[in-house]
């Protein structure tokens, strides 16, 4: 027996392996930040426990267990479950119960005895979750699966900084906490937003945040969370305008490899272009030309399509309202190794997006581009969350709440969301938008935690409370 823990991809080619801390591993899963939990069995080494391995193998793993009937001992611990914010649901086989863990291993919740009525177990072996707070349990020598709901509260997090800077450095910290654990960095200005949009779907492409920085100087905190990724390199977005030479200069300096690669535009339109030939570039071969495209003359829609963007890695376009330019059109049609943008989703109603436009998008060359929209931006955004969910391979299980009134905040923000593939919901500052307090309602058992984009400046103790009573 190989006593060992092996990593496949989604073609089914292997590359890794690890032996684990105890064996046999009787049970796994991975949680949504990457963390694999395992259970270990009775043989060798760290015997009856929770081992909680982190994707760099420099990091030693996390522990907690050992034999004994005591809240967070084990008998015979079978199989685990990890729901979104990396609670684990642990099965025992002789113990009867399942044991709930905090991220550190505390015990937060136990249920279930041995008996085969409705909330006993007999010898039970598997475990899985349901997105909606149902537990699954094979109740092995009760001959049947145990279905439970678990009320779990749902988690607040703030991401947040003193400015907009800083909000996105918290943003670059919270979706890549580990030091050194990125190559590549996006750096664009913090201080007017047409040539930052493709942003997001760089960032999901090269799996690396967006930070933004004023136009003629590196700020200290960014240069530290630079320093701090270790990226072999950088790129910067826009003109020397939008970020000095002075500014890309400091930045390449901070990267193992001394590359900085700029990509800017005569305009906005552009600028989207070189981005977005970036992204496809970038993804090669797994391009699959779906592509977003939005108006160039103000921010909400693009910020709504950027979680979306970041996560599957397909660019945003920017047009006027009134028409699709002929050098958009060409590099919509470009290829890089994988498929020209060929079909994808307009971001917007008509007075953002035009029917001309429209029809452009939904005749030869190009395959056609659904519509997502609503009556004002915030309705936009919700019917973005929607349709990302039913169908663009999004989650529902944390969402963010972004202000509508400014670009910074959800910009970042985007990016982080879409490391977890997740929405934002944009809102008024001052009061939770009816549409994200549908969106959140709508989906309230799928959703485990709740961010805030900003601070209660941006999204005021208002706007959470309201969005706080609408959860678990």
């Amino acid at each position: 027996m190989l006593h060992n823990i092996q990593i496949w991809d989604s073609y089914g080619v292997g590359f890794g392996s690890w032996t684990p801390e105890g064996i046999p591993t009787t049970g796994l899963d991975v949680s949504e930040d990457g963390l694999v939990f395992t259970t270990t069995g009775t043989m060798d080494g760290t015997t009856e426990s929770v081992v909680v391995y982190d994707d760099d193998p420099a990091t030693p793993p996390l522990v907690w267990g050992g034999h004994g009937i005591a809240w967070g001992d084990f008998l015979s611990p079978a199989s685990v479950a990890v729901d979104p914010v990396g609670r684990s649901f642990v099965v025992e086989t002789d113990g009867h119960r399942v044991q709930v863990f905090g991220a550190e291993g505390q015990v937060l919740q136990v249920f279930g005895s041995f008996g085969s009525g409705d909330t006993q177990f007999s010898h039970p072996r598997g475990i899985a979750l349901g997105p909606d707070r149902t537990v699954y349990i094979a109740d092995s020598a009760n001959h049947r699966v145990s279905k439970w709901n678990v009320a779990v509260a749902t988690d607040e997090l703030e991401v947040a900084g003193a400015t907009r800077i800083s909000t996105a450095i918290e943003a670059s910290k919270k979706a890549y906490p580990v030091d050194g654990s990125v190559d590549i960095v996006i750096l664009a200005t913090a201080y007017n937003w047409p040539d930052a949009l493709g942003g997001a779907a760089l960032a999901g492409a090269v799996h690396g945040p967006l930070l933004l920085t004023p136009a003629n100087m590196l700020p200290a905190e960014v240069a530290a969370e630079i320093t701090r990724l270790a990226p072999k390199r950088v790129y910067v977005l826009g003109g020397t305008g939008a970020v000095s030479d002075a500014v890309m200069d400091a930045a390449q300096a901070l990267t193992s490899e001394d590359i900085a690669t700029r990509l800017p535009g005569g305009d906005r339109y552009e600028t989207a272009i070189a981005i977005a030939a970036e992204v496809k570039a970038m993804r090669g071969s797994r391009y699959d030309g779906t592509a977003f495209v939005c108006t160039g003359l103000d921010f909400p829609d693009a910020l709504s399509a950027a979680p979306v963007a970041a996560a599957n890695g397909w660019p945003i376009y920017l047009t006027p309202p009134d028409h699709l330019p002929t050098e958009v059109a060409d590099a919509m049609m470009a290829m890089y190794g994988g498929n020209p943008s060929n079909h994808g989703y307009i971001i917007g109603g008509t007075g953002a997006v035009s029917e001309t436009v429209a029809d452009a998008l939904n005749e030869a060359p190009f395959m056609g581009y659904m519509r997502i929209w609503g009556d004002d931006r915030y309705e936009t955004s919700a019917e973005v969350a929607r349709i990302g969910f039913s169908g663009l391979g999004m989650l529902m299980s944390r969402p963010a709440l972004a202000t509508g009134e400014d670009f910074p905040d959800a910009l970042a923000g985007g990016v982080l969301q879409g490391s977890d593939a997740c929405p934002v919901l944009l809102t008024r500052g001052s009061v939770l938008s009816p549409h994200a307090a549908a969106v959140l309602t709508e989906h309230k058992d799928m959703i485990y935690e709740i961010r805030y984009l900003g601070g209660t400046g941006v999204l005021t103790p208002a706007v959470r409370t309201s969005a706080r009573a609408l959860l678990w």
